[in-house]
């Protein structure tokens, strides 16, 4: 699929344009307000000092707060999340904006701005949660790359807008216009689709233990690790780069303080042409190797400017590391996305953005040591070795991964092929399918296992993929179902007991989804409901242990 043509699919799901338009009103605002703050804040003091408090107090809540951001996406519903976050940060961001009409303490301007970072560490997890279910397996990784986009465009436009805000109007405005894009968000994010439910495996927990599961999950899911470290490796040295290119312009480019937003904006426009090349490579079948160059390209970039003085090489090495870091970000959250349990997405990202945060804020306090033990030079150097050989070891713990990716992709198309061969997907758009087919677990079950119990509660619907199964209820046979037929919707339609037993008759291999996947399926296509409302009246579905099968003979085995 071309670039183009996957970022037209992603788009025309309704849901999925929403949430990125809504992700683009809240990250402009966010840029803006970041530019609006520090120069406020430098203005009010005249103290670097204070503008590194607040830059500091700006972060700190998501190293902090960003797991436990992780453990609400996955508690709660999603879409609540996010109008409940968008909602308080507008609400900081109007009262900053009133204690800067009024003049107040600066000690009370940065208060504010922990409260409104504490309250958006919830926002990329719940987001990150919801988009595989929005836009269905083959469409993420475009749909992480528009995120992106969106993002970068923020970077670009944000802090511009800002400039122009505080040279033609009060300091005020520019949160008041923040808080303004909160809103905007939340109006969007209200009107998408009922399509999340807090996860089952965080819904019997506390705080404490659902945390503790996220990091059990990041520990021993495999090649999670090693895609963090490479996160870690490229955000270290972009922060490492916010003090070192500073440094940098004035020392070896002898450009002012200019000279640094020539170098932002090349990189905002890297970021911006890896949309080019995301849809691509997030979906290539050799992930692991381009995890691992992308990343690395951007730490290289810490070598090339040791080397390079003229200004036109530098902003092109920008734009090469702005391409670079974007584009490792697409394709690592891409794949977490696929091989992270669904029901634990929320915290495993929330533990993420925590340790890309804490990686970005060590760089930015590693390079002015550096700096000021050796020179700028010595220290990008340093840096840039290091991160680019760790970046490089990590290819050991991802080996796998690429056949892995392969398997994945051969599975889900083979599951889409059986989904679509079913009277119920007739008329389903295909990205419904797909998110059915993602869902699905295949079941091999010998003979004389009661895969469904009558009146035990309903809690999954099966399809038959090879075998026979035996309908029969009251002891009396109804019918028999062979590949290709399917049973356990009708508890889940009617929120109803099992009306009847289901019993494998020989070696029978099933895919199994669950309940709550089938029902947003069908508030998707509310065709599926219609066709599943007209089957005969021996089918069943739903509860809250989710077991494989009802019977307890074979669940003890």
């Amino acid at each position: 699929m071309a670039s183009a043509g996957a970022y037209r699919s992603v788009l025309a799901i309704r849901d999925a344009r929403l949430l990125i338009t809504a992700s683009a009103a809240s990250q402009l605002g966010n840029w803006l307000y970041n530019a609006a703050l520090l120069a406020y804040v430098y203005i009010a003091t005249e103290s670097a000092a204070w503008v590194g408090a607040a830059t500091i107090c700006r972060l700190l809540p998501y190293v902090l707060l960003a797991p436990i951001g992780g453990v609400i996406a996955d508690r709660y519903n999603k879409r609540s999340v996010l109008i409940a976050g968008d909602a308080l940060r507008a609400a900081a961001m109007f009262a900053l904006a009133a204690v800067v009409a009024a003049g107040g303490p600066i000690v009370v301007v940065i208060g504010l701005t922990v409260l409104a970072s504490a309250a958006g560490t919830a926002e990329r997890p719940a987001t990150m949660a919801m988009l595989p279910r929005m836009v269905g397996e083959t469409r993420l990784g475009p749909a992480n790359a528009l995120l992106h986009t969106v993002q970068d465009l923020g970077v670009i436009v944000g802090p511009a807008i800002g400039a122009v805000l505080l040279t033609i109007a009060p300091s005020w405005v520019a949160f008041v216009v923040n808080g303004a894009t909160f809103v905007v968000s939340a109006v969007l994010i209200s009107l998408l689709h009922q399509r999340s439910t807090p996860s089952t495996g965080a819904a019997g927990g506390g705080a404490r233990a659902e945390l503790s599961h996220g990091i059990r999950t990041v520990r021993h899911t495999g090649f999670v690790v090693p895609l963090f470290v490479i996160i870690a490796m490229a955000e270290l040295t972009y922060g490492a780069q916010t003090v070192q290119l500073v440094l940098y312009v004035q020392d070896v480019l002898d450009l002012g303080a200019s000279g640094y937003g020539y170098l932002l904006a090349a990189a905002g426009v890297g970021g911006l042409l890896s949309i080019l090349v995301n849809a691509r490579l997030s979906t290539s079948p050799k992930v692991s190797g381009i995890a691992v160059a992308t990343g690395a390209v951007f730490c290289a970039t810490q070598l090339a400017y040791a080397g390079v003085s003229g200004l036109v090489l530098a902003l092109v090495v920008t734009v090469i590391g702005g391409l670079g870091l974007v584009a490792c970000e697409v394709v690592v959250e891409t794949t977490l996305a696929r091989i992270v349990p669904n029901e634990a997405l929320g915290r495993v990202m929330g533990i993420y953005d925590s340790m890309a945060v804490a990686a970005m804020v060590s760089g930015a306090l590693l390079a002015p040591l550096l700096i000021d033990r050796s020179s700028l030079r010595t220290s990008l150097v340093v840096l840039g070795l290091a991160t680019l050989l760790v970046t490089l070891l990590s290819l050991a713990g991802l080996r796998g991964l690429n056949a892995l990716s392969r398997q994945r992709t051969e599975v889900l198309a083979s599951r889409v092929a059986i989904f679509a061969t079913l009277p119920l997907a007739a008329g389903a758009p295909r990205m419904v399918i797909e998110e059915l087919a993602a869902a699905s677990q295949v079941c091999p079950l010998p003979p004389g296992v009661d895969v469904v119990a009558q009146g035990a509660p309903a809690h999954a619907f099966y399809v038959v993929m090879s075998g026979q199964v035996l309908v029969h209820r009251d002891g009396h046979e109804v019918v028999r179902l062979g590949p290709g037929e399917y049973f356990g919707e009708r508890g889940l339609l009617d929120n109803a007991p099992r009306n009847a037993t289901v019993t494998t008759t020989e070696q029978s291999t099933l895919m199994r989804t669950e309940g709550d996947v089938l029902i947003a399926a069908l508030e998707a296509a509310p065709a599926m409901r219609s066709v599943l409302s007209a089957v005969p009246d021996h089918r069943g579905t739903r509860d809250e242990d989710r077991p494989l099968v009802d019977d307890p003979r074979y669940q003890s085995r």
